[in-house]
């Protein structure tokens, strides 16, 4: 299941002749999950399916009744239920919005999961206060502690049995799992969830995020690369949420694959650039300064404006 992902262990990726495990090494990457891989031809990346799907349940999540986004855009998509808790039982008080939903036709079910309000809510109440990761499962890492407590208040709080009704009426549908920044974070560890749990098959499994900060550790990342052949992070130009919480920090946190990132505006016809490395040097990390806006806006929408509006036609 999952990507044939090459573990190398101590070895390194030496950057001077293209090839892992290459010794003396004048320029090497450490990180084996660095080592360049693309995502097979099957499990490809396609802007025109985002743009025109994940786009939609992505800023659904910024309406307390996503089912106006689906009316206006995606009309055989079906609300199912939504879900609001407090994110943490401590610290700043911030909402954790979640809907699930479901479409006959394109046979999918979604969850989604709302971002928060701007880069600076995330950064200055939210990483400022929060620090630590929790055991996910003995074999897939640690997430970092704010996240997952935020999915488990989500989870107990309904999503659990929703999203076990819907499985157990449509068992052979596809599962869409979207987020935006806190909410891509969030989404990540849900589609991780129901499939280390037995619930979903990874092969069965779309997870697209976008502004997603970094979720959980290195053995986090690398179960997760393992486990789920299509799985996209967007990261639009100079956004600084996906570079938050640091790798380095004392939490030594790292993004799973694949980055997508767009060093632009994002409009229809914009290049992308399929980041061959999980969280290297040579895509968006590379930006040494951010634009706080990128973060609210993608393929040329502010998400939480859009989304709150209904999705309306453009």
């Amino acid at each position: 299941m999952g990507r044939n992902l090459k573990i190398v262990g101590i070895f390194s990726w030496c950057v001077t002749v293209n090839e892992c495990g290459f010794s003396p090494c004048v320029t090497s990457i450490s990180k084996a999950l660095n080592c360049p891989e693309l995502p097979d031809k099957a499990h490809a990346y396609d802007d025109a399916f985002v743009r025109s799907k994940i786009l939609v349940t992505t800023a659904a999540a910024f309406n307390n009744h996503p089912d106006k986004c689906f009316k206006n855009a995606m009309p055989t998509m079906s609300l199912s239920k939504t879900f609001s808790v407090n994110c943490s039982a401590e610290g700043p008080q911030t909402n954790c919005f979640g809907f699930t939903s479901f479409d006959t036709t394109q046979k999918v079910i979604v969850m989604s999961f709302r971002g928060t309000q701007g880069a600076t809510q995330l950064t200055e109440e939210i990483l400022d206060f929060f620090t630590g990761k929790k055991l996910f499962f003995p074999d897939a890492g640690h997430i970092f502690t704010y996240f997952y407590d935020a999915f488990f208040f989500l989870w107990n709080g309904g999503l659990s049995q929703d999203i076990r009704n819907l499985k157990y009426k449509y068992p052979g549908y596809e599962l869409w799992v979207t987020g935006h920044s806190l909410g891509g974070a969030i989404a990540s560890i849900a589609a991780s969830y129901v499939v280390h749990t037995g619930l979903f098959d990874g092969n069965n499994v779309k997870l697209v995020t976008m502004g997603q900060p970094r979720t959980g550790d290195y053995d986090y990342a690398v179960w997760h690369d393992k486990t789920f052949p299509y799985s996209f992070r967007i990261v639009h130009h100079k956004d600084i949420v996906p570079h938050i919480p640091p790798q380095y920090g004392k939490d030594e946190l790292f993004h799973h694959r694949t980055e997508v990132w767009y060093n632009n505006n994002m409009s229809t016809t914009d290049p992308y650039h399929i980041c061959a490395e999980a969280d290297g040097l040579y895509c968006s990390n590379r930006q040494l300064d951010s634009y706080p806006p990128d973060h609210l806006t993608y393929f040329d929408i502010n998400m939480p404006d859009w989304g709150s509006q209904g999705c309306p036609k453009m």
